[in-house]
């Protein structure tokens, strides 16, 4: 069942035995924006606070959805971030997760964290869709080739969040924080160049892309992370973003021409 993230007060405490709490809400709603007012923020704190402790007198596991921005504050780094990395959060959103994740480890026994990249879907808002459209009107769409992200697909995002729910049902180890962005790191522009070439097999030709070191770029911006942990610990690997473009590529093209 889906629980609104304003009713997590007054949630049924039966509703969580023998259940798997997934946490997704803060993650969907800072896809667009760099956090929340710091009363909003307080607010989901204390609401997450009163479930997490809910979930440990039921011995319930918490899995809670994060994504890379937890290190957006290091000027460089000289490998993919690591789950053992030291967090420098500088954005409001990447503070704001390290916050959750620390109320997490701290309050729930049976905590899991999984840190993931800029998501991409099919809906208008996300970068894959709004790039279709804009492209589509015949614009020319310059984009940033320097700042370098894994786009992970939300059906790829999916996929490791059910794996790693039908072995934590089973009993596997449940706490600790892991990483999982889909394997290709690329530019906006790269990442754009791709979907122009699947593009043009379902519709007219799309406008031209430009570099641009000021154009669009990732939305949110996520590092690159490591994802042996996860592997490692629950026998997920990862899977190319590209796979996922072709039916997402035909999706939004079809529902623009309608």
């Amino acid at each position: 069942m889906t629980i609104d993230a304003d009713d997590l007060y007054t949630v049924d405490t039966a509703l969580l035995r023998d259940a798997i709490v997934i946490d997704a809400d803060v993650l969907a709603y800072c896809q667009l924006i760099d956090g929340v007012s710091d009363e909003c923020h307080t607010r989901r704190l204390a609401a997450r606070e009163s479930l997490l402790e809910s979930c440990r007198a039921l011995e319930v596991p918490y899995l809670f959805l994060s994504d890379g921005r937890v290190f957006d504050g290091i000027a460089e780094q000289p490998h993919d971030y690591l789950e053992a990395d030291d967090i420098v959060p500088a954005s409001s959103a990447g503070k704001q997760f390290a916050e959750f994740e620390d109320l997490v480890m701290s309050v729930a026994e049976q905590g899991v964290i999984l840190r993931t990249g800029p998501l991409i879907a099919e809906e208008e808002g996300n970068f894959l869709g709004d790039c279709l459209v804009t492209m589509r009107e015949g614009k020319v769409l310059a984009l940033n080739d320097s700042l370098m992200s894994c786009p992970t697909p939300v059906a790829d995002l999916a996929r490791v969040v059910s794996g790693m729910v039908d072995q934590l049902s089973c009993g596997a180890p449940c706490r600790g924080v892991y990483h999982y962005n889909s394997s290709g790191v690329a530019s906006a522009y790269e990442f754009a160049e791709v979907v122009c070439a699947f593009a043009s097999q379902f519709v007219a030709p799309v406008a031209d892309i430009a570099v641009d070191d000021a154009g669009v770029t990732w939305t949110p911006s996520v590092p690159v992370l490591s994802c042996g942990k996860v592997l490692q610990d629950f026998g997920i690997k990862q899977l190319p973003w590209r796979a996922y473009l072709p039916r997402m590529v035909r999706a939004v093209c079809e529902g623009v021409s309608k």
